[in-house]
C-alpha cells in the first residue's frame, strides 16, 4: 500500500506545514491531512503543486508499505 511521506519530506527540508500551503497554494487543511493522514488521497493537481513547490517528484512523496 502506497502512504503518502509530506511530513517527514516537510521535516527533513525544515519547512512548516503553513510556508508549504502558502508556497504551493494549496489549502492548510488540506496539507494538515496531507500529513497527518498517511492514507488521505490528494487529487493530482494538488499532488503537482505541493511536489513543484518542494522540487521533487510526486513519487517521492510516497512509500511503499
Amino acid at each position: 500500500m502506497f502512504k503518502l511521506r509530506l511530513k517527514e519530506v516537510l521535516k527533513e527540508r525544515g519547512i512548516s506545514q503553513g510556508a508549504l500551503s502558502r508556497g504551493a497554494n494549496v489549502a492548510l487543511n488540506t496539507v494538515h491531512r496531507m500529513c497527518n493522514e498517511p492514507n488521505y488521497v490528494p487529487n493530482a493537481e494538488t499532488l503537482a503543486k505541493v511536489a513543484k513547490f518542494l522540487a521533487v517528484s510526486m513519487e517521492e512523496l510516497y512509500t511503499y508499505e
